[in-house]
């Protein structure tokens, strides 16, 4: 009876444990430095909400898990435990890769906002997965592919949920939207809708209202996802009555911006004048939206 041919080891799968160990570490430092500077990008989108837990916290948690899988059996010894973590190394690998291929298409073609330590962290889990699959032997591919084509379509469910729910999240919540803004903004409208946030601005306004839409209008549908917005109606979604009355609202919308209030439909040069904006004003829709 022939014996099976015992596969040579080479340099990349005596080391490529360490070298998992250490992508891993990287994209651990990274998400932990991100925590403490704040991600303006996409930490704050609706389209990467998942159960109120911070983009990064969740980039240092799956670092954290992966670097465990790959130094593990090295620390313990333990050779049990070397299929275990090498199938739980890719399966983990493929989930973060298809991730980040959609956090990519977020920041890119929704929010049209580059971010450094996304495309960074992009490049970090695909080399996880590159090491991954180079850097075991394996008895065959064929051995991945129930496991990778089930987190695939798994990870491919959680995206499409996440991207359907940003897209019209009243879908999935209680109260009455507001309606669907179809115009698009331009670079000028987001950095404003950043800035308005940035400096503690909040838009007070009720699901029903045409002056809020038409605010709304004109700051376009990617800016508005960067505008602190309260909702004043009970029978709205997320409705915070308490928060409009403390703060005095009479009529809607109305801006609360360096403890000034400003009520009606406000252009978006006034708005840039009244929070000290000093940024690029190619407003796009400044015919839009008015009543």
């Amino acid at each position: 009876m022939a014996r099976k041919r015992k596969q040579p080891t080479t340099w990349i799968h005596r080391n490529s444990r360490y070298l998992l160990t250490g992508v891993a570490t990287a994209g651990l430092l990274l998400s932990v430095g991100c925590m403490a500077k704040g991600n303006s990008v996409l930490a704050g989108s609706a389209y990467v909400q998942l159960g109120g837990l911070s983009l990064p916290l969740l980039g240092a948690i799956a670092y954290g898990l992966m670097g465990t899988c790959a130094i593990g059996p090295v620390v313990t010894k333990n050779k049990s435990l070397e299929g275990p973590t090498w199938i739980g190394l890719f399966i983990g690998s493929t989930a973060m890769t298809i991730f980040s291929g959609y956090l990519l298409y977020i920041m890119l073609a929704v929010l049209q906002e580059p971010c450094v330590p996304c495309m960074v962290s992009a490049v970090l889990t695909v080399g996880l997965w590159g090491l991954t699959l180079v850097g075991n032997r394996w008895e065959s591919l064929g051995q991945l592919l129930l496991p990778g084509i089930s987190v695939a379509l798994v990870a491919f469910i959680a995206t499409t949920g996440l991207y359907a729910y940003a897209q019209n999240p009243n879908t999935f919540t209680a109260g009455n939207p507001p309606p669907v803004v179809e115009t698009d903004s331009g670079a000028s409208e987001i950095a404003l809708a950043k800035h308005l946030t940035a400096i503690g601005a909040t838009k007070y306004g009720a699901w029903w209202c045409p002056h809020c839409h038409a605010q709304q209008t004109l700051f376009g549908k990617q800016a508005i996802e960067h505008i602190t917005y309260v909702e004043c109606d009970e029978e709205g979604v997320d409705p915070q009555p308490n928060a409009c009355q403390a703060a005095g609202v009479q009529s809607y919308p109305t801006w609360e911006i360096n403890g000034q209030t400003y009520a009606g439909v406000q252009s978006l040069q006034s708005l840039a004048a009244a929070s000290g904006y000093t940024g690029p004003q190619e407003f796009v829709n400044q015919n839009q939206g008015h009543q």
